[in-house]
C-alpha cells in the first residue's frame, strides 16, 4: 500500500507518493513523520527553561514542535483554538492557551520564543508578548507585523535529516507522541481531500491511499 500525506498547504499538482517498500520502524497504523517542525531546533534553538509558545499546536507540525521543545526542556505553551483545548491538554505542554480568546492572548508575556505554524492575524496579536530580542520562528515566512520590532525572525524551513526523522518515527511507533489521522481518501478523490485539508480544519492529517 502506498500513502500520501496531504499537508495543510499542499499543492494538489505536486503530491509525492511514498512507497513503503522497505520495512518501516513503526506499525501499519502509524504515519511516517516528515514534518517541518524538526526545523524548530535550528530556527528557534530551543533551550532548557526557555518559555516557548507554539501556535497551531493541535496540528501535525505544531504537535511535533511541542514534542521536540519538551525534549529540550523548554517551558512550552500550546496555542490552539478554544474548540481544541481538550485535545491540546494531552500534548504535555505546561500550559494551553486559546488563541481565539482575547483575554487569554493578553495574559501572555515574557516569551523567549514563538514557533508559529499559522501566521495570519493571529501572529500579529502575539508578537507583543515576546521579550525584547526574542525569536519568532515561522514556517510561513516573516509576517508584516514583525517589521520594526526588536525581535529576531527565523525561517523554519524543511531540511532533510534522515536520522532525526527516523528517531521521530520510532517515537511515534512507541507511543511517545502521535499525529492523528482525520480521514483517508482514494487518489481519485484527491481534490476532495485537498479541499478538506485547506478549508475545513479536519483536526488531523488527511491521507491519500493508492
Amino acid at each position: 500500500m502506498r500513502a500520501v500525506v496531504l499537508y495543510e498547504y499542499g499543492d494538489i499538482n505536486k503530491l509525492q507518493i511514498e512507497s513503503n517498500q522497505q520495512e518501516p520502524p513503526f506499525g501499519p497504523k502509524e504515519v511516517r513523520v516528515r514534518v517541518r517542525a524538526t526545523s524548530i531546533e535550528r530556527a528557534v534553538k530551543v533551550q532548557r527553561n526557555q518559555t516557548l509558545l507554539v501556535t497551531g499546536a493541535a496540528g501535525g507540525v505544531g504537535r511535533t514542535a511541542v514534542h521536540l521543545a519538551l525534549k529540550h526542556g523548554a517551558y512550552v505553551i500550546a496555542g490552539v483554538r478554544s474548540s481544541q483545548r481538550e485535545e491540546a491538554q494531552k500534548l504535555g505542554a505546561a500550559r494551553v492557551v486559546a488563541l481565539d480568546d482575547e483575554k487569554e492572548v493578553a495574559s501572555l508575556r515574557d516569551l523567549d520564543a514563538i514557533a508559529d505554524t499559522v501566521a495570519g492575524d493571529t501572529i500579529g496579536r502575539l508578537l507583543g508578548a515576546l521579550k525584547p530580542g526574542g525569536v519568532l520562528g515561522s514556517v510561513l515566512g516573516a509576517p508584516e507585523a514583525a517589521q520594526g520590532k526588536n525581535i529576531r525572525v527565523q525561517a523554519m524551513m524543511a531540511q532533510p535529516d534522515a536520522s532525526r526523522l527516523y528517531e521521530l518515527a520510532d517515537e511515534v511507533a512507541r507511543g511517545g507522541f502521535s499525529i492523528p489521522i482525520a480521514c483517508t481518501f482514494s487518489l481519485e478523490d484527491a481534490r476532495k481531500a485537498q479541499d478538506l485539508a485547506e478549508h475545513h480544519h479536519p483536526g488531523g492529517k488527511v491521507l491519500l491511499v493508492a
